[in-house]
């Protein structure tokens, strides 16, 4: 028979979640007897009594055979306390209920009325958190009461005793019978939820109770219809009250609101690199609603789940998006493109003489993308519009903007026949033989602002002259030059107030 006494004790402890904490013991039974608490309850200060049958104390148990009476004054303090199967937790809310009364008089101690207090503790004779107080109160039988207990910290020990309320002397006793405890301290069950709010305007609204703490399976009962499952949906804007219930009996209410909300939709535009291309790009942001989103440029017919739209050309767009709960916005849109890489005017200059490459190009370009680039018969690329010093011929010039549109022509210069202001040989023998000894150019025209400088084949000047007589002799600081093909440069302005640059080479003959 003991065996399946604890089996049974086993079992009932099992089928309790780690939240719901057994009460050893509830109904105080035990040995009536005086100075002595049954257990496994302990004497929590001195001891109370296992009642009835003792100090005038006649009333008849609530339940079963004993309870436990006890007295608190100045000069005397009783209680009980129980070691818990696990502590009461922090934050979690517990349910307890028992029964109490208020004997008038305790042996020959006139009560000054009853009153019990619950504290939580980590040892078998302290009182180190208040979890409820009775007040004052005169009923001589039984009476039930149902509290609550809120925790701040962890404890081990469940003490119940007396106090003295305010209405009471300094010098007076309270006192109170306990019987019948609930079987454990039932975890209250706490409620969070999980919103999903309304399209403005419409029912599109959920809410999903989530219940811990307590014993599940849980019950829910909400306002709204009389709901019985866990969530509700297609809700409009408003409060919404659910009261969950765990196996235990234990019971909580909350209110959950839904809100509503508008999406905004705004656009970020990549557009097409050249005029007519088909490359731009449309990306649709969408803020306040409730991924993830779809979204449709043609009113509905197609539904992509990426925001960007691509390969676009320029044009209008209206833009339809749908979230998860379908909540629709609508945003329009108009991509630009660039202005087309146009050739307004090519401006040449023709070789001015037979003897000189001074022909010049140069391009006015609109539209596209700045910055521009040109290219001359496939040359490298430069920033410049212009090319000079060109000889006569056919060109073939490109010109590409930054997004690389570009666009093709051609210009002609040609030479005017005729002799150049200045002539300049191409060749010379400083030998002293008094034939071709210096190098000179001949001047055909009245010239201004003139200077002739020759180089080294390494960029050095080793002749210069501003005088249109002036001649070189082919030395050098007055070091005799070897026979070499040297560079120079002729400018000056002629008769006609017109600027001229000549280049050339010239042979040093020994």
């Amino acid at each position: 028979m003991a065996l399946g006494l604890c089996t049974m004790s086993l079992m009932k402890t099992l089928a309790l979640t780690a939240q719901d904490i057994v009460i050893q013991n509830p109904s105080m039974e035990g040995p009536p007897r005086a100075g002595s608490v049954p257990s496994p309850w302990i004497r929590a200060f001195q001891s109370p009594d296992t009642q009835p049958g003792f100090y005038g104390i006649t009333l008849l148990p609530s339940q079963g055979k004993t309870y436990v009476g006890a007295i608190y004054g100045t000069a005397w303090m009783e209680g009980v306390s129980q070691q818990l199967i696990s502590p009461m937790k922090a934050g979690t809310s517990y349910q307890l209920s028992f029964d109490l009364a208020a004997p008038a008089k305790y042996d020959t101690l006139q009560m000054c009325g009853g009153s019990m207090a619950v504290y939580g503790s980590n040892s078998a004779t302290a009182r180190e958190e208040l979890l409820w107080a009775s007040g004052s109160f005169t009923h001589e039988q039984w009476k039930r009461y149902t509290v609550i207990l809120r925790p701040t910290k962890d404890y081990n020990y469940l003490v119940l005793m007396p106090y003295l309320p305010g209405t009471c002397g300094a010098s007076r006793y309270t006192s109170c019978l306990i019987d019948n405890l609930s079987g454990s301290l039932a975890a209250i069950p706490t409620i969070s939820f999980q919103i999903q709010p309304a399209c403005r305007g419409r029912s599109t609204g959920s809410i999903m109770a989530q219940a811990t703490h307590g014993k599940p399976p849980y019950t829910y009962l909400w306002t709204y219809n009389g709901a019985t499952q866990a969530s509700i949906d297609q809700l409009p804007v408003g409060d919404y009250e659910v009261t969950v219930t765990s196996v235990s009996g234990t019971s909580a209410k909350a209110v959950a609101h839904v809100n509503d909300y508008t999406m905004n939709v705004h656009t970020i535009n990549t557009l097409p690199s050249c005029y007519g291309d088909k490359n731009g790009i449309i990306e649709v942001k969408v803020e306040n609603g409730i991924p993830p989103y779809r979204y449709s440029k043609d009113e509905g017919q197609h539904f992509q789940d990426h925001p960007e739209f691509k390969e676009l050309r320029a044009g209008a767009y209206a833009f339809l998006i749908k979230d998860q709960m379908k909540c629709e916005a609508r945003s329009s849109n108009t991509l630009a493109q660039p202005d087309p890489l146009e050739l307004q005017k090519i401006k040449t200059r023709d070789v001015t003489c037979t003897a000189t490459t001074d022909g010049k190009i140069v391009l006015d370009i609109t539209g596209g993308t700045q910055p521009y680039i040109y290219s001359l018969n496939d040359g490298i690329w430069q920033e410049d519009n212009a090319w000079k010093n060109l000889d006569a011929g056919n060109y073939h010039f490109r010109i590409k903007d930054i997004n690389n549109c570009f666009i093709n022509g051609n210009a002609d210069i040609i030479r005017n026949i005729r002799a150049c202001a200045v002539f300049v040989p191409t060749a010379f023998s400083p030998n002293g033989d008094g034939q071709n000894d210096l190098f000179r150019a001949k001047v055909n025209d009245d010239v201004h602002d003139y200077r002739l400088a020759v180089y080294s084949r390494w960029g050095q000047i080793v002749f210069m002259t501003t005088d249109p007589e002036g001649a070189w002799n082919g030395d050098f600081k007055g070091r005799q030059l070897p026979m070499d093909v040297y560079a120079w440069v002729l400018t000056y302005t002629d008769s006609k107030q017109q600027g001229r640059k000549q280049t050339g080479s010239v042979t040093l003959l020994r």
